[in-house]
């Protein structure tokens, strides 16, 4: 376990930790060490990190050195930042050496890195070879809130991973409604949990046709968080709640298959996002719903041209059991806006289309409402969470039409993400700002494992 501490108070001679410093020999503690180990940080005027053994001149065996420089850098301050996370003992880190222009960016960023360069899924390990180590923040300047952040938005993002690496046989519906329960414990934060029957007096037939084949129930997660006096304009984040998908009957192959624990990133997205805002206690209204359930084969499970009914009204013809998210989302989003929300955000692993135009290294984001999107980007800037806007269109729209129903539920081979989107964006209401993401491609690497893509940018958007 890697944590994060502050330290009240600091003495060079006595300090046993490791020490994490700047070259910054306008800083006193700077000065001080450099005087006792003969004027060494002089010498290092290039390398980015460097690592000194005090040979016994300062009861600290090792001072870790960052060129001040170096962090004007982006790439350079990456390596530095994980350089840093990785040390393998406890370190006293002395953040009055760091500053800088970018000083509380520096230490904000430093503070989440630290949690998220040292996250290991090692749950089912049945040898854990973790270590606990400790970083230890002191300086005479109070960052305490920008430390804080950082931490937050690392922690969170390792919540999201680890409910997404999580395998569906310890993480079903069930089990990700119960642990949204425990996010309850935050001030201003209440859930509701909707059970089947629940969900069928809603007639949210969309979703529950997903639901046909499985034998766990469906839950559908409602969190709302109130952090203004009066509960108006709220925002709903909507996270695909697909806790392991199959395809169904269109059933994917044994190629495809494996890793589709991923498909519920959307979920982990939006819980890890509304912690992070109920631990900052910022100042907004948020909802996070999640229509969660899995996609199987069984007794009941809905097949290609069945016709189902969603809880707006509207019908869909199934072409394809494997589109089967948006089936979830699109009764997800109506439940948002009948509790409220003027403005949406669903964010899915919707479409391997999406990967195949944008690769591991953008989101793919579309919209009704431009200036809304531009907020929202302002936002992903911020959290260097790399977002690209796609289109929808008339076109596009066009080829989600049915013969037999109102839409069906996929457009064909071409324009996969945009046509996906199109099928949300049917049961969005004229006056509601929307943004679609699809996360299929950055919510996990190349190599695999979980990113916990989004959770900084939701929840920087209402800092």
């Amino acid at each position: 376990m890697t944590d994060i501490k502050e330290q009240k108070e600091f003495n060079l001679a006595e300090e046993i930790n490791d020490i994490v410093i700047t070259n910054n020999l306008e800083n006193d503690v700077v000065k001080a060490i450099n005087k006792m180990i003969d004027n060494k940080l002089e010498e290092l005027t290039t390398e980015p990190f460097t690592t000194i053994y005090t040979l016994g001149k300062l009861k600290s065996k090792r001072l870790h050195v960052v060129n001040l420089k170096a962090l004007e850098d982006t790439k350079k301050r990456k390596k530095i930042f994980t350089n840093i996370a990785k040390l393998k003992e406890d370190n006293c880190i002395i953040v009055d050496s760091f500053q800088n222009g970018a000083y509380l960016e520096i230490m904000q960023e430093l503070s989440e890195k630290i949690l998220t360069e040292n996250y290991n899924f090692t749950k089912f390990k049945s040898k854990k070879e973790d270590k606990d180590k400790n970083f230890f923040y002191y300086g005479e300047t109070n960052i305490y809130e920008v430390v804080k952040k950082g931490y937050i938005y690392g922690d969170c993002i390792n919540h999201a991973r680890d409910l997404v690496n999580t395998p569906y046989n310890y993480l079903n519906a069930s089990d990700l409604a119960n642990y949204a329960l425990k996010l309850e414990k935050y001030d201003n934060l209440s859930v509701k949990i909707y059970n089947k029957k629940e969900i069928e007096d809603m007639n949210m037939g969309a979703y529950l046709g997903v639901n046909k084949g499985s034998l766990d129930e469906p839950k559908l997660i409602f969190v709302n968080y109130q952090g203004k006096d009066k509960f108006d304009d709220p925002t709903a984040l909507v996270g695909k709640g697909v806790m392991y998908d199959t395809g169904g009957y269109s059933l994917k192959t044994s190629k495809s298959m494996p890793g589709m624990k991923v498909d519920m990133a959307g979920s982990a997205a939006v819980l890890g996002a509304i912690e992070a805002i109920a631990r900052l206690e910022l100042k907004a209204n948020v909802m996070a719903i999640v229509a969660a359930t899995d996609n199987r084969i069984g007794d009941g499970a809905i097949v290609p041209d069945d016709i189902l009914t969603a809880a707006s009204g509207k019908t869909i013809e199934i072409i394809s059991t494997d589109a089967e998210g948006r089936l979830t989302l699109a009764d997800a989003v109506w439940f948002a806006q009948k509790e409220g929300a003027k403005k949406v955000i669903d964010t899915a692993t919707l479409t391997g289309a999406m990967v195949a135009a944008l690769g591991h290294e953008f989101t793919g984001a579309f919209t009704n409402d431009k200036d809304f999107l531009k907020e929202f980007m302002n936002a992903s800037v911020k959290t260097k969470e790399k977002v690209w806007e796609m289109p929808i269109s008339s076109g596009y729209r066009k080829l989600i039409e049915s013969k037999v129903a109102d839409i069906k539920n996929t457009g064909g081979p071409l324009a996969g993400a945009s046509t996906a989107a199109a099928f949300i964006e049917e049961f969005i209401k004229k006056d509601t700002k929307w943004i679609h993401l699809d996360i299929a491609g950055t919510a996990s690497t190349a190599k695999g494992g979980a990113t916990g893509v989004m959770v900084k940018t939701f929840t920087e958007l209402f800092c």
